[in-house]
C-alpha cells in the first residue's frame, strides 16, 4: 500500500512539475544516483549472505552467462526502444 502512495505521490509532483526542465533534470540525476545506491546495498545484502558466498563457485558459469545475457538483452532492447521513440 506505500508503495502505491509514493507512486502515486510521484505522479502527482511530477504532473505538478512537468513544465521545469530544471527539475527533470534532477530528478533523472537523482534517479540515476538512486540505482546506485540500491545496487550498493544489493552488493551488501549478497556480501553478508553467507550461504551465497559459499555457493558462489557452485554457480559458476551458469550465473556469469545468465548475467551476461541479461545484459546483453538489456542493452539490445534499451538501443532498440532508443531508434524507435527517441532518435529524431
Amino acid at each position: 500500500m506505500e508503495t502505491l502512495l509514493f507512486l502515486g505521490g510521484g505522479v502527482l509532483v511530477g504532473y505538478l512539475f512537468r513544465k521545469r526542465a530544471s527539475l527533470q533534470e534532477k530528478v533523472e540525476k537523482g534517479i540515476s544516483v538512486m540505482i546506485w545506491v540500491l545496487l550498493f546495498f544489493l552488493g551488501i545484502s549478497i556480501g553478508a549472505n553467507q550461504e551465497v558466498i559459499e555457493s558462489i563457485h557452485i554457480i559458476g558459469w551458469k550465473a556469469f552467462i545468465l548475467t551476461i545475457g541479461g545484459i546483453a538483452g538489456s542493452i539490445a532492447c534499451s538501443y532498440l526502444v532508443y531508434l524507435k521513440f527517441f532518435k529524431s
